[in-house]
């Protein structure tokens, strides 16, 4: 289980990770909108992850192993990712620190202490979205016919 959320939590990191070099180079990564997209690639990051797992075991996935398997490939990618963005900040564009204190979700803290804000609530972003999606996954997974009732 470990090893395949940690391959597809590096996966959807480097996904995430190339995703906002983009939306840099496109100069987008103001618009506050496009963060949305992450979770997005999160949750594909979360299923692969899971019918990965459902591949391995030949079947059905234990519930509860099923949502650790998710959070903790969640947990991967954004720990990965909040470092990446932590050392963006910190060495290369110490500019976007102005982009981030304009937002509510990070307030007028970022100034302070930028680094320890963005990490933080990227961290809490990624945990809550990654348990959250696999949760909800799971809902599909846990069925190993993945048919209807009374069919």
């Amino acid at each position: 289980m470990e090893k395949i959320a940690l391959k597809y939590g590096l996966m959807t990191a480097a996904a995430l990770i190339l995703y906002f070099l983009l939306m840099r180079l496109l100069s987008l990564a103001h618009v506050v909108e496009l963060r949305y997209l992450n979770a997005v690639i999160l949750a594909i990051g979360v299923v692969m992850a899971l019918k990965g797992y459902r591949n391995r075991l030949e079947g059905g996935i234990p519930y509860f192993k099923g949502i650790g398997s998710g959070v903790l490939t969640a947990i991967t990618a954004t720990l990965l990712f909040a470092v990446f963005m932590l050392l963006y900040v910190k060495a290369l564009d110490d500019s976007f620190v102005d982009v981030l204190s304009a937002e509510e979700l990070f307030g007028g803290r970022v100034e302070g202490t930028p680094g320890i804000v963005v990490f933080s609530v990227l961290m809490l972003e990624g945990v809550v979205s990654g348990f959250f999606i696999s949760f909800i996954a799971m809902q599909w997974f846990k069925r190993r016919n993945h048919k209807l009732p009374n069919q």
